[in-house]
């Protein structure tokens, strides 16, 4: 009796890991609401380019189908979005400690795959549709308005850092970030084979020590960042965030 209960409790930390499948039922076909009101309708070229945050591991059998979703998105629709994989646990190797759990912990993914779009937990789906993920993204953008412009420019402290600027589009808050994605990782994945080509994955997360509060719409600012991008292996994203959701997105390529 007493072999068979240690072996039960052996067994309920494998029963007990995290699932591909959604930690909630699947969302309705329309995204919830964006926490912000509508805006004026501006300009489609002023609405700006969606962050897509995709919770993924090498070990999930499911997370191959979020990413042919994501490129499904962005086939239909270029430039709207940038993606972002976020390798969990300490099974991926690609897995960035502590990042990955921490921005894990702040939208409240328990299963994967899982997405998040500009940093919007109501967005929170598991779901491998690249229609749902339109629907999410053409909302998000429809309550946020004109968005912030963005630019990545060479900085005056050196060649090992970039400047990122924002100009400001709406009163508020603001934040800057700048992230390290590599591609071309070749890893073993779980439902794709050992050979499995992998693309934008979280390398380096950095938020400008400074954050910008107060500002007025046509507000110009700008933070440096240190940048160690090997040459020709990824891409640097930019992110300004108003009120703590992302107010516009840009990627070096």
């Amino acid at each position: 009796m007493k072999k068979l209960i240690y072996i039960l409790a052996c067994l309920i930390p494998l029963v007990c890991m995290p699932s591909c499948v959604g930690q909630k039922d699947d969302p309705e076909d329309e995204p919830v609401d964006n926490p912000e009101e509508p805006q004026t309708p501006v300009d489609e070229s002023e609405m700006g380019s969606c962050l897509v945050l995709d919770f993924t591991g090498t070990w999930c059998v499911n997370c191959p189908r979020m990413h042919t979703a994501i490129l499904g998105a962005m086939e239909q629709r270029p430039g709207l979005i940038v993606p972002v994989a976020v390798h969990c646990l300490s099974l991926d190797p690609m897995m960035l400690a502590p990042v990955s759990d921490d921005l894990a912990k702040r939208f409240g993914v328990s299963a994967y795959p899982s997405v998040v779009v500009n940093f919007d937990p109501l967005t929170l789906f598991t779901a491998a549709s690249t229609d749902l993920l339109l629907a999410h993204c053409d909302k998000s953008r429809a309550a946020r308005g004109k968005a912030a412009a963005l630019e990545i420019k060479p900085s005056e402290k050196g060649a090992e850092y970039v400047c990122v600027q924002a100009t400001a589009a709406r009163d508020g808050d603001y934040t800057l970030h700048l992230l390290r994605l590599e591609d071309g990782i070749v890893e073993p994945q779980t439902g794709a084979g050992e050979d499995y080509v992998h693309n934008d994955v979280l390398r380096e997360w950095t938020e400008a020590p400074e954050a910008f509060s107060g500002r007025r719409a046509g507000d110009v600012f700008s933070a440096d960042f240190k940048s160690d991008l090997p040459a020709g292996s990824g891409k640097l994203v930019a992110i300004v965030c108003r009120g703590g959701i992302v107010d516009n997105v840009l990627s070096t390529n």
